[in-house]
Parts: structure tokens; C-alpha cells; sequence
């Protein structure tokens, strides 16, 4: 009976170790996606002085993800890569600055309104397209804004003058 005990407590006490290195290999290995580090991008946006109110940001880097922003009614932003409000690679970016209104015909409020104006012969008027700041800044292609992301917390604002 003595042996039988001791084989099992023999056992139980491998069994602990083998359990506890195959909990300690794994531990690197980690829970979930691993992505470059990212610094925080915060900044304003304005044009002629007054903040402009809606639209997006991108940051462009050389190699790696893009970053891009909501601009707030304040003219503020935050950058997101990879995770909400992580920020942007480290670097220098091309940045694009897309701010438009949509104004015209409001939109029908029911389905049989849409198929009345559908079957109309009165014209529904058209959106109209008002660009919150210069449409050239929205394209990578056109657009001359840059920005240089550093390894700490960046604040990088947007001054948009047109004489």
C-alpha cells in the first residue's frame, strides 16, 4: 500500500511540473495579434482660423499601415493604426484631409415617398458637394501636407491658410 501511495504522489509531482512548463512555454507566446508600436497622434484642424468641423485625417507612411482620424465639431482628432486611439507608426507621412457637406433634397422619410418622387416628373434636385477645405488636400496624389511622427506623444496640427 506504501508504494502505491508513493507512486502517485510521484506522479501528481510530475504531472504539477510538466504542467507548469508548458504553462511558463507559453506564456510568450501571448493572447492575440502582436502590431508595430504606435505613438499617439492628436492634433486640431483649421482653415482661414476657424476650425474645420467634419471630415477624416490620413496619415500615409513610407511603409506600414496607414492611420486615419474623425475630426471632431471642434476641429480636433485622433489617430487610429491598428487599435482605437493607438496613434501612428513612427515617421514621416504623407496626409490627406478629406472635409466635405452634402447639402440638397432632403431624403425621402418612407418607402412610398421614395416611389412617389421615383415616378415624378419634377426633378429632385441634386446633392451639392462643399468642400471644407481645399479638395486637392484630400487626394495623397495632390496633397503637399506632411507630418513627421515621433517615438513620444505628438501633437500635430493642421493651420490651412488660402489668401
Amino acid at each position: 500500500m506504501q508504494d502505491t501511495s508513493r507512486t502517485l504522489n510521484c506522479q501528481s509531482t510530475l504531472f504539477y511540473r510538466l504542467s507548469t512548463l508548458v504553462v511558463v512555454a507559453l506564456l510568450p507566446v501571448g493572447c492575440g495579434p502582436s502590431y508595430p508600436t504606435c505613438y499617439p497622434v492628436s492634433g486640431k484642424v483649421t482653415f482661414n482660423g476657424e476650425p474645420v468641423t467634419q471630415g477624416t485625417v490620413t496619415f500615409y507612411p513610407a511603409d506600414g499601415r496607414s492611420a486615419i482620424g474623425k475630426i471632431q465639431p471642434d476641429g480636433s482628432y485622433s489617430l487610429t493604426t491598428f487599435e482605437t486611439g493607438d496613434g501612428a507608426l513612427a515617421g514621416n507621412h504623407a496626409v490627406t484631409i478629406k472635409a466635405t457637406t452634402v447639402s440638397g433634397p432632403a431624403a425621402p422619410s418612407s418607402f412610398e415617398d421614395e416611389l412617389s418622387q421615383a415616378n415624378s416628373s419634377a426633378p429632385a434636385g441634386e446633392a451639392t458637394v462643399t468642400w471644407l477645405v481645399p479638395e486637392r488636400l484630400s487626394r495623397r496624389e495632390s496633397s503637399d501636407l506632411t507630418a513627421t511622427v515621433a517615438k513620444e506623444s505628438n501633437q500635430i496640427d493642421f493651420n490651412i491658410v488660402l489668401p
